[in-house]
């Protein structure tokens, strides 16, 4: 019988982040996904939208799954407004010696519009100091950090400023961003840092859509297991997202990107 990982997130009605790829990674990994749905979020060719759920319905959802046994990990992605994180945080408070995730979802790659710089502050102070690895993109560790980032460097200093808000592990996401053949992320544990690089996929239509979701949701389900160090994690994360950039989903001509197939790795 599997054991169960939750992902606390939104819904992508294209299916390229959010819990579809979340419970589509914990499948992967032979895990069964449990799902809190935060928000719905609707992408066309030429508008992005973000419905969120009420409060109290995140909280009745949350009562659900937290009282079956078994959960291994939390996945913790896009959190809507400040009522769902005061939610979740009041619920986390419960939760024991098991490793929480959380992608802390500020910047979608589908727009360029990026209105929640006011979720930082309740970010900061209710979730980030229940994280076990916290995993920002390039724009939410500068929101989070407060400095501009624009290379390895820059990573570096801006994980040991994210460090001192509570996560055990930051992982900042470099992705296609920084100069350079490959992507490097940069994993900060409060003593060293450690590298982690991968080619980068180039094309003129980039399957990476849901990249920085599947990458938590492996990470929670790597750590699931016992025995298993938080380096070889996410190595074994970047390699899994990695194949999934490469053999990504089209979605039609219309679309300037494609999606993160989380199967890739397994059909080769």
């Amino acid at each position: 019988m599997p054991d169960k990982i939750l992902t606390i997130a939104g819904s992508d009605s294209l299916s390229g982040g959010g819990i579809q790829a979340d419970l589509a990674t914990f499948s992967e990994y032979g895990y069964f996904g449990l799902a809190v749905t935060t928000a719905i979020v609707t992408v066309t060719t030429k508008d992005f939208q973000v419905f969120p759920i009420a409060p109290h319905i995140i909280a009745e959802q949350l009562n659900s799954v937290l009282a079956l046994d078994d959960i291994r990990a939390i996945k913790i992605g896009f959190l809507p407004t400040v009522a769902s994180i005061e939610i979740v945080a009041e619920h986390l408070q419960h939760i024991k010696n098991i490793p929480i995730i959380v992608d802390p979802v500020m910047a979608f790659k589908e727009t360029q519009i990026v209105d929640t710089h006011f979720l930082a502050k309740a970010l900061t102070e209710k979730i980030l100091p229940f994280a076990t690895i916290l995993t920002p993109n390039l724009k939410e560790a500068e929101i989070l950090s407060g400095h501009d980032i624009s290379d390895v460097n820059d990573m570096r200093n801006a994980a040991k400023e994210i460090f001192q808000l509570g996560p055990t592990y930051v992982v900042i996401k470099g992705g296609s961003q920084i100069l350079g053949n490959q992507a490097v992320d940069v994993l900060y544990d409060g003593h060293q840092f450690s590298l982690f690089k991968q080619d980068k996929i180039v094309r003129s239509q980039p399957y990476h859509s849901g990249a920085g979701c599947s990458l938590s949701a492996s990470l929670a389900a790597n750590l699931s297991q016992n025995n298993v160090t938080v380096n070889l994690a996410l190595s074994d994360a970047k390699d899994f997202v990695w194949q999934g950039i490469k053999h990504g989903v089209k979605l039609n001509d219309q679309f300037d990107f494609g999606n993160v197939w989380q199967g890739a790795r397994r059909s080769l």
